[in-house]
């Protein structure tokens, strides 16, 4: 832990000398906010059982730190927590977890060359059937995941002939198991080379566009995963609203799987498009990968694009659909979309954002939606749907979402099924409430079946007390039914917070 730890200070202490040894023009503007979180928390079933309920007082300090650091060639920012907790899981013992999210962005040669990173550690469940993410309740079901990114890319800009990007990636995922038990999660090293090329200005009437996309994450305890797709398209306007397209491509993908989602080979694809306005685009293929787009944005406020698709070539073949719609007016935001990837666990901790850079306790708060840590490759299905109202005083917002997970070797189906509100009302001027509800279903067919139902309800006040002190406190029930009996549990919990920034 204290590796993980040095390791990660060693690497930003490196980008700050880099960002800060400039002319005095380039310095960078930083600004640096300690802060400290000191929690009492009282929950009536601390172990998440209905066979051995235990009530246990536990109390959690977080020093940190928040380290924001921008100049006209770079940005930097870090947040870290070291979560000390006393009594966790009624165990009278004391716990150390450490938790930290950076990213930083440099520029080597302005408009040219570039370098993005980040990092990250976070402690994640080793299984979705337990949603408890704060390290207070509950098992030893959990790991500390660290992750690494280490990113250069190059613009290069051929005159008017062609602007490109690219890019080489190195990531790092590592797993350590707490409590000693065994990683369910491999240590991963991946490297990923992509180059993208789009026709310049001197292209008018006939213009063209080339990709290359390879990855390989070589797992330490598994099979290694690649996905490697190249394609290339050639387009001629024909007027000002129809262009016609030739694209052909080629897909070398290698994963340990029983199932036929993804066949390598050589794909093509002729079609045309119809744009008569900004408003309307209609784009279609044929070929062994064969689509339809529509893309509507009737007025401003509204935008709709859709894609259906069947490829016999790449990953996903077969039927699929993507659709993303958002629409919004001076009070209400809109959200619906539908979409399917094949991942691994590891590229989707690479993604998280396991601390914000506003509410760093926002942490011990959430639901990642994050698969049981596996090194299977699987196939995801998501859908969602999201609204928010905004007025003087109050925001209130609701989501729904459905996500279906079909894993590549094992054969396991995982359908997450899920609804959640929440209002948050500023009653007094300096005081505000924010009330919680959600339901959320996990069922899995497969090796493992299984059916849970989670119902979480919480209710807070929140009292700005002095200009850098909160105060806070919260009550929350959870309840979860399941075709497994030890799995079956209700909890109440109450949470007395306070919160300092210097």
């Amino acid at each position: 832990m204290i590796y993980q730890v040095t390791r990660s200070i060693i690497f930003c202490a490196s980008i700050v000398y880099i960002a800060t040894y400039q002319a005095p023009a380039f310095a960078l503007d930083w600004t640096l906010r300690p802060n400290i979180n000191l929690r009492e928390i009282y929950s009536d079933n601390i172990t998440l059982s209905n066979i051995n309920e235990k009530s246990a007082l536990v109390t959690e300090i977080n020093p940190g730190i928040s380290i924001n650091g921008s100049s006209p060639i770079s940005t930097f920012d870090l947040n870290y927590n070291l979560q000390a907790l006393y009594n966790a899981r009624g165990e009278s013992g004391t716990d150390f977890n450490n938790q930290l999210q950076m990213n930083t962005n440099y520029t080597f040669l302005q408009n040219r060359l570039f370098m993005d990173s980040s990092s990250s550690i976070s402690q994640q469940n080793n299984s979705n059937r337990q949603i408890a993410g704060d390290n207070i309740s509950g098992s030893d079901n959990s790991s500390t995941i660290s992750t690494f990114m280490l990113s250069p890319y190059w613009t290069p800009h051929f005159k008017n002939f062609a602007d490109g990007e690219f890019r080489l990636t190195y990531n790092r995922v590592s797993s350590e198991q707490d409590g000693g038990g065994e990683n369910t999660l491999s240590d991963s090293n991946s490297f990923a080379q992509n180059i993208n090329l789009n026709s310049g200005q001197y292209f008018s009437l006939f213009s063209w566009s080339f990709s290359f996309n390879n990855s390989e994450q070589n797992n330490q305890d598994s099979e290694s995963v690649s996905f490697q797709n190249s394609q290339l398209e050639l387009r001629y306007a024909i007027g000002r609203k129809f262009s016609i397209f030739a694209r052909g491509g080629h897909s070398s993908n290698s994963f340990s799987s029983d199932s036929d989602s993804n066949n390598n080979g050589i794909s093509y694809t002729f079609g045309g498009q119809w744009e008569p306005s900004q408003r309307l685009r209609v784009e279609a293929g044929y070929g062994n990968n064969r689509f339809v787009t529509v893309e509507i944005s009737p007025f401003r406020r509204l935008h709709w694009i859709t894609t259906y698709s069947n490829n016999d070539i790449g990953l996903n073949t077969g039927s699929r659909w993507d659709s993303q719609l958002n629409y919004n007016t001076r009070r209400t935001d809109w959200a619906i979309s539908y979409s399917v990837d094949t991942v691994t666990t590891q590229q989707l901790l690479l993604e998280q954002q396991v601390l914000g850079t506003t509410d760093t306790s926002a942490l011990f708060d959430r639901n990642t939606g994050l698969p049981t840590l596996t090194d299977e490759v699987f196939v995801t299905k998501t859908f969602d749907i999201s609204f928010s109202f905004q007025s003087g005083k109050s925001n209130i917002s609701t989501n729904a979402y459905k996500t279906f997970r079909t894993y590549e070797l094992s054969g396991n189906d995982e359908d997450v099924t899920g609804v959640s509100a929440s209002w948050n009302w500023d009653f007094l001027r300096r005081t505000s409430s924010n009330l919680q509800i959600g339901w959320q279903k996990t069922e899995s067919d497969g090796i493992d079946t299984f059916s849970d139902k989670r119902f979480d309800f919480s209710a807070s006040v929140t009292r700005n007390i002095l200009s850098r002190l909160n105060g806070s406190i919260e009550y929350r029930f959870v309840d979860q039914s399941s075709s497994d009996d030890f799995n079956e549990y209700s909890e109440n919990r109450i949470t007395a917070n306070l919160s300092l920034t210097y």
